[in-house]
């Protein structure tokens, strides 16, 4: 186990509303599957005056910081003013933006993640969003960025023009494409839904995103619509509910 001196660190920035289950399961993940040789801090953005589950967060591990955003704004707008304001505590050159609705399922998550940030590439990412109306950017669910980097752009989601709109976070996928900086996202089942069938069956069969490494296995899921789901306002059949969520990803974290 190497010395703190030697780890590498990274903070991840993790928005938040009313989401205590969700947020729970996030943070545990990333703390079940960290290396030995990186050190995580959290930064949890309550996107309201809920502390209602603020112990039960910051609980999990004594480098969970947690930040009120007492902001009016709502979706993609809210999920850009938390980047932003998660941004102001970021302490070393390494940031991870992900959603609270995700969940990490192996160490070779980190493994991969670094491997590829080590071999030059300065933003990986864990699926592409496929909107078509949208720039086809790295997706914010989950997305390591060198902090200089994720300080270039302005997170507001905003319309482009020409009928395309720019949600939280594309900025950052835009900035690497005008400036050649090489960036990397692993495969998923998100933007290739075949890639299933290659997976270990339990996760072949949970319909949610699967990130997963070069050999296959399963390192990151994405619920997608997670907040929606938490506040009961999301009501599509055939998707994964928080419930679901909760027991598939508690039996991985436990």
């Amino acid at each position: 186990m190497g010395s703190m001196q030697n780890k590498r660190k990274i903070d991840i920035i993790i928005p938040s509303f009313h989401s205590r289950i969700l947020t729970e399961i996030c943070v545990k993940s990333f703390k079940k599957f960290c290396p030995n040789n990186i050190s995580l801090r959290y930064i949890v953005v309550e996107n309201s005056d809920d502390i209602s589950y603020k112990n039960n967060i910051v609980a999990i591990d004594s480098s969970v910081q947690w930040v009120e955003n007492k902001t009016s704004l709502v979706g993609s707008e809210a999920n850009a003013s938390a980047i932003e304001v998660g941004l102001k505590h970021v302490g070393c050159d390494m940031v991870f933006l992900c959603h609270c609705d995700v969940c990490v399922t192996s160490d070779l998550f980190f493994y991969n993640m670094m491997e590829k940030y080590n071999d030059g590439y300065k933003m990986v990412g864990t699926l592409f969003d496929t909107h078509p109306k949208r720039i086809g950017a790295l997706h914010i669910s989950g997305l390591l960025v060198n902090y200089d980097l994720s300080k270039k752009v302005e997170y507001k989601p905003r319309n482009k023009g020409a009928g395309i709109f720019m949600d939280a976070g594309d900025g950052l996928t835009e900035y690497c494409r005008n400036k050649n900086i090489p960036y990397y996202c692993f495969r998923n089942t998100h933007n290739y839904p075949d890639l299933c069938f290659l997976l270990e069956e339990k996760y072949s069969k949970f319909k949610s995103s699967v990130c997963m490494d070069e050999k296959n296995r399963a390192i990151f899921l994405h619920l997608s619509r997670g907040i929606p789901k938490t506040n009961g306002t999301f009501s599509k059949t055939n998707r994964v509910d928080l419930s679901e969520w909760s027991e598939f990803c508690g039996d991985i974290i436990k």
